[in-house]
């Protein structure tokens, strides 16, 4: 196993190369999870690795899971009548969902084109993305997400920028300021990705804010590393400040923070990378080519190798994260014991 650094992210991001999963310990396996706490970014290049057997190792670290199935499933537990948005939110979602992996299987598909019928064949099919973090506006968001290429995705990039060195290099005042900021999210159509057919707008809507809310800017990611949740795609304004003053802020944050030392972009030299990356202070995009591309992506929790526990300084987030967390491995615990 041989580890380099990647170019950009600041001091952040690792290539692990010559990974052989037919042979590798479960041991070496959690090492690599112990390594990528660190990273924030970990791209495994070239590896063989069967559909499957991904799901099996991503779950070696924790239990896969989205909020939407989880938020739905509680909006409807007594049944009742389903809301149309709901509906066709539920009839995308099992066009994205990997059913060739096994019916029960919790990857999903991040695919171009459609079937026969003109139902997309995976999430984020169509055009370039913007900056954003996978369900942004949510409290209890996935910590870690990873995308295997399947085919195709040679002529496609994805990109990754890391915030905790631009925090860093913040005077102790401005830090100051940033650490009691709270950010109001709220969803706005076409924000992730300008254009984008209206059902998958819906699905956009439930995967990343489906309602206002208020989160820290300042978190620290699974591996105690403090930086800014700041997803473009769905902050809207900051606590006790106009939208006007809001935008000043954000607008030096957006100068200051998308530039070349904190990004790199992943042009994809081949199929059968593996790409692992935080979803809590770290944000990625989607550049090029993808109308025949196939990635296979699971975002799960990450309980086996967790070492912040939470991600919130402040009260009453930090209890209500608690909380709403043992909720959702609740929602969970029998769905994937089965």
């Amino acid at each position: 196993m041989k580890i380099t650094k990647i170019p950009g992210l600041g001091r952040f991001g690792i290539y692990i190369d010559d990974v052989n999963f037919a042979t590798i310990t479960n041991e070496e396996w959690l090492h690599i999870g112990q390594l990528h706490l660190e990273s924030l970014v970990t791209i495994l290049r070239n590896v063989t690795i069967a559909p499957a057997e991904y799901e099996r190792r991503m779950a070696q670290w924790g239990k896969p899971r989205h909020l939407a199935d989880y938020q739905l499933g509680l909006k409807y537990a007594n049944g009742g009548e389903v809301d149309p948005v709901d509906q066709a939110v539920t009839n995308q979602a099992k066009h994205i969902m990997a059913s060739e992996v096994g019916p029960d299987s919790m990857i999903a598909r991040v695919a171009g084109g459609r079937d026969k019928d003109g139902n997309p064949l995976g999430m984020f099919a169509e055009g370039e993305l913007l900056w954003h973090s996978n369900e942004s506006g949510n409290l209890c968001f996935s910590p870690f997400v990873s995308l295997l290429g399947v085919k195709n995705v040679v002529g496609s990039a994805t990109g990754f920028v890391t915030t905790a060195d631009w925090y860093e290099e913040q005077s102790s005042s401005f830090q100051s300021e940033l650490d009691e900021m709270i950010i109001k999210h709220e969803f706005t159509p076409g924000k992730i990705n300008p254009g984008l057919n209206m059902e998958q707008d819906l699905v956009m809507y439930r995967n990343m804010c489906p309602e206002p809310s208020e989160i820290p800017l300042i978190i620290q990611s699974p591996g105690g590393i403090k930086g800014l949740h700041y997803s473009v795609n769905t902050i809207n304004s900051i606590k006790g400040m106009s939208h006007a003053d809001s935008q000043k802020i954000f607008d030096h944050i957006n100068k200051t923070l998308f530039v070349e030392k904190y990004i790199y972009d992943h042009w994809w030299p081949q199929d059968n990378d593996l790409l692992l990356f935080d979803n809590s202070i770290t944000l990625h995009r989607r550049l090029g080519d993808i109308k025949n591309r196939l990635c296979y992506r699971i975002q799960f929790d990450i309980d086996n190798l967790d070492v912040s526990k939470n991600r919130y300084f402040k009260e009453p987030f930090a209890s209500a994260y608690r909380e709403e967390l043992k909720k959702l491995k609740e929602f969970y615990q029998p769905k994937i014991a089965q």
